[in-house]
């Protein structure tokens, strides 16, 4: 290959490069931890496990003290949530490198995660001091 060919090999090679890099950086980062915890936490009030569905919370507040105050929610907020279909607020991989090198928290403290069912669902997920995805709260909503 003559010097002409390699540049234009090496110049090819660079473009794609920053393109991939430049893709990464604008795709949106999925909270996988937060939407497994509010996951579970539907399953288990569908499954009317009011005690195991409790452990999940933030144990205070709008999802209640105790077991009982969650069921008393669940009968106004809870219908059937099939499927997750998106979280807030959106978070970058860009957005969490940048925070990562400038030495802040790359976690947000709090995600909404909403599902789709018979209703519109939104499961608020708050990050604790111990790294944990507790709910803090759930709503059903219109669109």
């Amino acid at each position: 290959m003559n010097a002409g060919g390699r540049l234009g090999a090496a110049l090819t090679a660079t473009l794609l490069l920053g393109a991939g890099v430049a893709w990464w950086l604008k795709a949106e980062h999925t909270q996988r931890e937060s939407i497994h915890v509010a996951q579970v936490f539907i399953a288990h009030l569908e499954a009317k496990q009011f005690a195991q569905a409790h452990e999940l919370t933030t144990k205070s507040g709008y999802v209640g003290a105790n077991a009982a105050e969650l069921e008393e929610v669940s009968k106004r907020e809870m219908c059937r949530a099939a499927r997750a279909v998106g979280t807030s607020p959106p978070q970058s991989n860009g957005n969490r490198l940048r925070r990562w090198a400038l030495g802040r928290e790359v976690e947000v403290p709090e995600v909404a995660v909403e599902f789709e069912g018979s209703c519109l669902l939104r499961v608020t997920v708050r990050r604790m001091s111990g790294g944990q995805w507790r709910v803090s709260r759930f709503v059903s909503h219109a669109g």
